[in-house]
């Protein structure tokens, strides 16, 4: 007296892809996330750069400035 089960054709369809998709979906948010960790990193860089080549130039014309009088 065993039952059988029948799935649905539904059922049959979504059990296999699902974890393909969700793996699938999880790899890709990570790409795109360490994508743009990334590129925040070389803008924040960027940006510590530029501020400290400004401080340089200012403290330079400073200098400059003192030098001339």
């Amino acid at each position: 007296m065993e039952k059988e089960t029948k799935e649905t054709p539904e059922a049959q369809e979504r059990t296999p892809s699902e974890p393909e998709s969700v793996v699938d979906e999880e790899s890709k948010e990570l790409k795109k996330a360490s994508k743009f960790d990334g590129i925040y990193s070389r803008v924040a860089s960027n940006r510590m750069e530029n501020l400290r080549t400004t401080h340089i130039e200012n403290k330079a014309k400073e200098l400059a400035r003192k030098g001339r009088r």
